[in-house]
């Protein structure tokens, strides 16, 4: 074929197939308009990279302009494949890209569900974000919705024996299972959600409640998509203390053979008595709440010993003296103690005559009312004792006598507060004779898990449209609150970054910037910065953070939240849903030092749990006692200096010492998330 006939027949061919990749999306300066607001601009030129069709298409779509958001996608999608976070364009800029995220919410809004689910699921397994999984929850809804049909509530099972339990564990765990085929989107156990990221068919559960002596009804609750919900009332009797131990007649004498001692008696546990021993000898009794006893001594005894234990293993001893010549009917002594009693109580008669207050007696504490201890919480172990019979017997205005007595011996369990903690203890007679003892009890943290040693961390205002906004600062405000409520974190003020924005003549604007960011971060002695920014559009809010460590600039944590609710209460729920993204990327966990060599040490805090980066406080711990009564009052420690994680493995992970004297750890010390 001649070069002019070519000409004729196939130049008019190749200039058509030259246009029509540019028939496949809009013009460059294609813009429409709603509400007097321009949508399909984008910033700076059009230059058909795969970055300018994302952001033409996710505005396309914020003007519901959908068909034209789905063709700029698409095209997006053609030209880089996965959604990602911090996606690099051109030299050092990043954009955050989530195509197949948006194409999956523009088919929403378009009633295309089945190709919704596919874009959303698609997202998801490339990089999940709160915004994908609220949208792909609305999917399943719609779905399900169209569907129609009889809508059963989820099944929710806990894994505990059927009917009320009876428990000494503390804190007690209440687990189990929530599925439905129509997702599970929320389960509480006592009004505490569970932490969940998005809907699921199949949900198990852990929640560990802090639970006081006595009776507990627990509300656990599980909804699926569609509203319809499955709750279990859990009735928990918490039980530790022990038995009370009534002794109600002792006839005979020591001084007398041929008489031989006879002690009768009762015992009683609410959560059932299981076993009774006189003089280390077990007794046959029919078990449950209250039994009786009546046991004949050998001729010559002084003391005779009652053990008895409750069904949870909760023990409760008394040593009854059995000098005193005889029992008129009617006296009794009684008997009380929790689990944790040590040596043996001492149980003694008083004459007839009522002339004065009862007597509270503290085991461990002589004339003291005022300890300083380094636990949680404190064992109270003592008795009241009257000449006539104890009628009342109160802790902190709650009353603990079961029955009446000459002497009531009690063990309770006292929670404590940081700082100082005012306990009551008031015995009162038949006569109306009141004593009152007033205890103090300090309670001090141990250094290394007091709050002024943790992760120092300072929230900036985040960034809105490449600027500051009235909502970044109200976020700001929110997040701290959220992060201050949680007690995980050393928190620096924004009144102490504003005063440092002074005095280095910063504008709030220039925060944007990271190196500015993390300047501002050292000037303020934060280890970590949480900076981000707010994505609003018309339909919902998503907020992105980021934590920075001011030392060495990396990326410590990456969370998202997302709600359709922009007013300022949807702001401090966004917030507080930030907060736990937070705390939950940095757990406060223990753990122990099994090897030291150089400047290394080995812990057996493992992949599972602790992330590479962590920060660790390195600590002896020693046992504290009281110097005259032996008194166990915790557990103080000296820090011996701060390690970073440098590599991690199954159950076992490394840390760089960063100050402090290496060769001063030992095995077995103790490490802490800092």
């Amino acid at each position: 074929m001649k070069k002019s006939t070519f000409l004729i027949f196939y130049l008019p061919f190749l200039l058509i197939v030259s246009i029509l990749p540019g028939c496949a999306h809009q013009p460059d300066g294609t813009a429409y308009t709603r509400d007097g607001k321009e949508y399909g601009q984008v910033r700076g030129t059009f230059r058909h990279k795969w970055w300018n069709y994302y952001e033409r298409g996710v505005s396309y779509s914020d003007g519901r302009f959908f068909e034209e958001a789905a063709t700029d996608l698409n095209l997006a999608i053609e030209k880089r494949e996965n959604d990602q976070r911090m996606a690099r364009t051109y030299g050092m800029h990043f954009v955050d890209y989530f195509p197949h995220r948006e194409l999956g919410i523009v088919h929403y809004q378009t009633g295309n569900l089945e190709a919704a689910k596919k874009e959303l699921t698609l997202s998801l397994n490339q990089y999940p974000t709160a915004k994908a999984r609220f949208y792909l929850d609305r999917v399943r809804k719609g779905m399900m919705e169209k569907e129609g049909g009889k809508v059963p509530a989820p099944n929710l099972t806990i894994d505990l024996p059927e009917g009320e339990i009876w428990t000494r564990k503390d804190p007690v765990v209440i687990s189990g299972n929530a599925r439905d085929e129509k997702y599970i989107s929320a389960v509480t156990v006592k009004g505490f959600p569970l932490f969940m990221e998005g809907a699921k068919k199949d949900v198990s559960f852990s929640r560990p409640l802090e639970l006081d002596q006595g009776s507990h009804q627990i509300e656990v609750q599980a909804v699926n998509l569609l509203g319809k919900t499955s709750t279990r009332i859990v009735v928990i009797h918490v039980d530790r203390q022990g038995p009370l131990i009534t002794v109600e007649d002792l006839n005979g004498h020591p001084a007398s053979p041929e008489k031989r001692p006879t002690l009768r008696g009762s015992i009683y546990d609410e959560a059932g008595v299981s076993e009774v021993m006189i003089n280390g000898e077990v007794i046959p009794i029919q078990k449950g709440p209250e039994v009786l006893f009546a046991r004949t001594l050998p001729p010559g005894s002084e003391t005779v010993e009652v053990v008895a234990v409750d069904s949870l293993g909760n023990r409760t001893s008394a040593l009854v003296d059995v000098g005193i010549s005889s029992m008129r009917p009617g006296l009794l002594k009684l008997a009380f103690a929790g689990s944790r009693m040590d040596g043996l109580l001492v149980a003694g008669l008083f004459g007839s005559r009522d002339t004065q207050a009862p007597q509270i007696s503290l085991k461990g504490w002589a004339d003291s009312d005022a300890e300083t201890v380094f636990m949680d919480r404190v064992f109270l172990d003592g008795h009241a004792a009257d000449d006539g019979a104890v009628e009342s017997l109160t802790l902190n205005g709650k009353p603990i006598l079961r029955r009446k007595g000459k002497r009531i011996f009690f063990n309770q369990v006292v929670r404590l507060k940081e700082g100082e903690n005012t306990i009551v203890i008031e015995a009162k007679d038949e006569a109306g004779n009141t004593a009152t003892r007033e205890l103090v009890v300090t309670r001090q943290v141990p250094k290394a898990l007091q709050l002024e040693e943790r992760l120092s961390m300072t929230v900036l205002p985040f960034e809105q449209k490449g600027e500051i906004s009235v909502a970044s600062l109200s976020f700001q405000d929110n997040l701290t609150d959220g992060l201050v409520n949680r007690n995980r974190f050393r928190m620096v003020e924004r009144s102490k970054l504003d005063t440092i924005l002074q005095e280095q003549k910063l504008s709030r604007s220039k925060l944007i910037d990271k190196q500015t960011a993390l300047k501002l971060g050292k000037l303020v002695a934060a280890q970590t910065i949480v900076a981000g920014n707010i994505v609003e559009s018309g339909m919902g809010i998503e907020i992105v953070a980021r934590v920075i460590d001011t030392e060495t600039s990396e990326i410590l944590a990456s969370e998202d939240v997302y709600d359709e609710v922009k007013d300022i209460q949807g702001l401090r729920t966004l917030a507080d849903g930030m907060a736990i993204r937070i705390h939950r990327k940095f757990p406060l966990l223990g753990g122990t030092v099994i090897k030291q060599k150089g400047k290394w040490i080995f812990t057996d805090i493992g992949d599972e749990k602790i992330a590479l980066q962590g920060r660790l406080i390195v600590y002896h711990e020693e046992q504290i006692k009281h110097p005259v009564t032996g008194k166990v009052l915790g557990s103080d420690n000296e820090i011996l200096g701060r390690a970073r994680v440098v590599q991690v493995m199954p159950g076992m992970s490394k840390a760089e010492m960063l100050d402090g004297n290496a060769e001063s750890v030992k095995p077995l010390d103790k490490v802490v998330s800092e």
